[in-house]
């Protein structure tokens, strides 16, 4: 993909998120080649998910990278890393 292909990405998937009822101001994502990034906090894995599918649905993207971190919002701790940092048995 080249630059105007992630650009197009880029504002194709923010479009889908800002169409979500949750907070989408802890995290952030970059496009680079038809890879999408996925970058900053969740609070819930439903939340991951529905990120994740959208960025899987956007035309053009050719893989997605989660490094998202579940906050816990009751006590501040981060749960846990995304997929992508996990041990394979995890996945």
């Amino acid at each position: 993909a080249g630059r105007n292909d992630d650009e197009v990405i880029r504002r194709t998937l923010q479009r889908e998120i800002d169409k979500q009822p949750w907070n989408a101001h802890q995290f952030h994502f970059v496009v680079k080649d038809g890879v999408v990034d996925l970058w900053g906090f969740i609070t819930s894995e439903q939340q991951r998910t529905a990120i994740r599918v959208a960025a899987e649905n956007v035309p053009g993207v050719k893989r997605v990278r989660d490094q998202l971190l579940w906050f816990e919002p009751y006590t501040g701790i981060v749960v846990g890393a995304g997929p992508e940092d996990r041990p394979a048995v995890l996945r």
